[in-house]
Formats: structure tokens, C-alpha cells, sequence
């Protein structure tokens, strides 16, 4: 199971704001913009009205629970006599809407899965709420009508949504429900990620107890995450970043495992509140996590560059750049670019160089790249120029 990557993901994601992740060069003095995401970074985009429950709807929808009873208003195509799942054999509820790109990124996947397993009595089910014409017009161009191999459905009254998504507190699409052959819940998470459960589920060998303890844990971890990120952007509205410190104090109690709420503390400490008593904190994260070089660099980097940074502990990010280089393995083009840039704060032009040019020689091409070449011009413009680093 991959709950674990899934919280993981969750937490970085809601700390975008304020950590600083793994980094592109720029010049000197300019902050270095984050990476782009990966493409199933965005999970799920919020769908309009999360808060609404029809009077038939359960008040809450979790692993191994009874799956509801659908309402549908039309189905457009694929298994016209679908009623709802079937005792004996697996159903997926996705919910999705033509507007959604990674629901429409989705479908050739989906389709794949109903194929793969119609043999065993699968069934797919697409549901959107949208209005009938807009569905229609969709599934009227060729490329949509291909890419949908399975049942695509209208819900009725928002009925069905509300029996699944609302009730399960699900706030994004796309989003699928895998119900079993008992006619429980046996797995909720983005479709993009269900082929192993799914697997299992068909064949009969999915833990759905262990899956359910998993997902009630990640379902906190979202909780905690989002009061998070409520209270940093309260804070950042009005520069009062106490309520903020005690809710991710709360939050680390709580998920102390995780290094996103240890690093949006120690960030936004040295930042936006300029405690040096964030060091400390950056200290002992850095004898903590010796082997995640990815982290250490991000504490770096943050650390040399970030505008929000007043006091800047070069002896500090000097420590964290070494130990993301001796983690990567010396072979990592933007650590070698941070621990360049330490050397350089620190007044040492020739080690500057020395490992700018190695970030160089590790560099693969691209817009990276340039940035890092054009970072060893700079470095060797002011070495030849006779001005002194730092």
C-alpha cells in the first residue's frame, strides 16, 4: 500500500506556501524558483458546494462501510441497466466533471481498467453533476467518446455525490470509491492509483480492515494539514504568527515523523518571525536526517536565499549544503549549486567555483543547466575581477 507516500504528498503540498523545496539555479541575490510539480502532484481540484447532504444521505462514508445506493438521472453510455453495485461483484464510483483536466488526463486509464477487467464483472462508473447538454456536447466529440470506455452517468439531484463524496468528507475530483463484492467500501483515493487495490479487490486478497486504519490515518493527517494551512494564511494576513506556532506545535505533537511541519516551523521561524532560535531547531533537523538530501538542501537553500530570511546562519546552511552533498552522493547538480553558494557567502570564491563547476559537469542539459553555467560565469567574472565573495 502507498497511504504512507499519500501523506507524505498530502503535507507537502499544503506547506507549498511556506517551505521551499528542492530548488533551479539563479543568479546570485535572486531567490531560485521551486521545481515544477510532478504531474500527478494535484491530486484533486474542489468541486463547487462540498458542504451540501441530501436527507437520505449518511452522515459519514468511510472504509468498510455499506456502499450507498446511487441516484442517477441518465446514463449516457455503457451499462444502461446500472442500478448500483451488484452483490458478488466490484463496482467503481468515480466522480468527475468535464471541466476537471486530471479527471479527463484519467480517462484512457479507466477505460484500460474496465477492459482489463470486464471478464470479472467489473463495472466503471463515471458520475458528473453537470448539466445534461454539457455532458452530451463532450461525449459528442470523437476523442471524449473513445477515451470513455465505461459507464458514464448523470447524477440525480446531487444525490449520489452527496452520498459518496460529502459523506466521506472528499472536497476533489477525480475521486474513486472501489466497492467490493460485500457491497462495502474497500477503497477511496484518486483512480490514477487504484490499479493495485483494485487488483486485489478482484481477486479477493485486500486487507480492507488494514487499508481502513491507513485511511482513517491520512484522513487526520489532511485534518491537521488544513488547519495548518488555514493558520498560516492568517498569519501571513496579519503578520501575527503566534496562533499559527500553536497550531503546528499542535500539528508536530501530533505527526512528529513529519519532516513538512518540521520545516515549515524552522522556516518560518528564521523567516517571517526572524527567531534565531530557529537554528536550534534547524540543527537538530539536520543530525535527524542526515540521509534525506532533498530536506537538507531545501533547509540550505532557504537558508542562503529566501528574501523572508533576516538573519542568515551561513555557518548553519555551510553544515546542512555537506551533509545534502554527502547524502546525494556528491553526484546531485543543485546541491552541488547550494553548497556552491555557501562557499561563496562564506568569502571562498575558489571553492565557489570548484563546486559550481562540478554542478556543472553533473548537469543534464536544459533550463537548469543554463541557470548553473551562468551561476560559474558569475563566480569567475569576480574571481578574475579581483572582488571577494561574500
Amino acid at each position: 500500500m502507498k497511504l504512507v507516500t499519500l501523506i507524505v504528498a498530502i503535507a507537502c503540498l499544503a506547506l507549498a506556501a511556506v517551505a521551499i523545496a528542492q530548488h533551479a539555479p539563479a543568479l546570485i541575490g535572486e531567490q531560485k524558483p521551486s521545481r515544477p510539480p510532478a504531474a500527478d502532484a494535484a491530486i484533486a481540484i474542489p468541486q463547487p458546494n462540498p458542504d451540501m447532504r441530501a436527507a437520505d444521505a449518511p452522515r459519514t462514508l468511510t472504509i468498510g462501510d455499506p456502499a450507498p445506493k446511487p441516484k442517477l438521472a441518465r446514463i449516457f453510455k455503457g451499462d444502461t441497466d446500472f442500478r448500483g453495485p451488484t452483490p458478488g461483484k466490484v463496482t467503481v464510483m468515480e466522480f468527475w466533471a468535464t471541466w476537471c483536466g486530471p479527471c479527463k488526463a484519467g480517462m484512457p486509464h479507466l477505460s484500460e481498467l474496465q477492459e482489463k477487467y470486464a471478464s470479472k464483472g467489473v463495472n466503471i462508473v463515471g458520475v458528473t453533476r453537470e448539466k445534461p447538454e454539457v455532458v452530451e456536447a463532450f461525449l459528442a466529440q470523437k476523442q471524449w467518446d473513445e477515451k470513455t470506455r465505461y459507464t458514464i452517468a448523470l447524477d440525480q439531484d446531487d444525490v449520489t455525490n452527496k452520498a459518496y463524496m460529502t459523506a466521506a468528507k472528499r472536497t476533489g475530483i477525480p475521486c474513486a470509491f472501489v466497492v467490493d463484492g460485500e457491497g462495502k467500501v474497500a477503497w477511496i483515493g484518486h483512480p490514477m492509483t487504484m490499479d493495485e487495490p483494485l487488483e486485489q479487490i478482484v481477486a479477493g486478497t485486500w486487507d480492507r480492515k488494514a487499508f481502513a486504519t491507513e485511511y482513517e490515518n491520512s484522513q487526520k493527517a489532511a485534518r491537521i494539514i488544513a488547519a495548518v494551512r488555514q493558520e498560516s494564511r492568517n498569519a501571513q494576513r496579519s503578520g501575527d504568527y503566534r496562533g499559527m506556532m500553536k497550531t503546528l506545535d499542535a500539528a508536530i505533537e501530533e505527526m512528529p515523523e513529519d519532516t513538512g511541519l518540521q520545516m515549515m516551523k524552522f522556516q518560518t521561524m528564521i523567516g517571517p518571525m526572524n527567531d534565531a532560535e530557529g537554528y536550534d531547531l534547524g540543527w537538530k533537523m539536520l543530525k535527524r536526517n542526515r540521509d534525506d538530501a532533498m530536506m537538507l538542501n531545501a533547509i540550505a537553500w532557504y537558508t542562503l536565499d529566501d528574501p523572508a530570511v533576516g538573519d542568515r546562519d551561513f555557518e548553519f546552511a555551510m553544515a546542512a549544503a555537506k551533509a545534502a552533498n554527502v547524502a546525494a552522493g556528491g553526484g546531485d547538480p543543485a546541491i552541488l549549486d547550494t553548497l556552491a553558494r555557501a562557499y561563496y557567502e562564506q568569502g571562498d570564491l575558489d571553492m565557489a567555483i570548484k563546486f559550481q563547476r562540478k554542478a556543472v559537469e553533473k548537469s543534464d542539459g536544459g533550463p537548469m543547466a543554463e541557470g548553473i553555467k551562468t551561476q560559474l560565469q558569475k563566480y569567475r567574472d569576480e574571481a578574475s575581477s579581483g572582488r571577494k565573495a561574500g
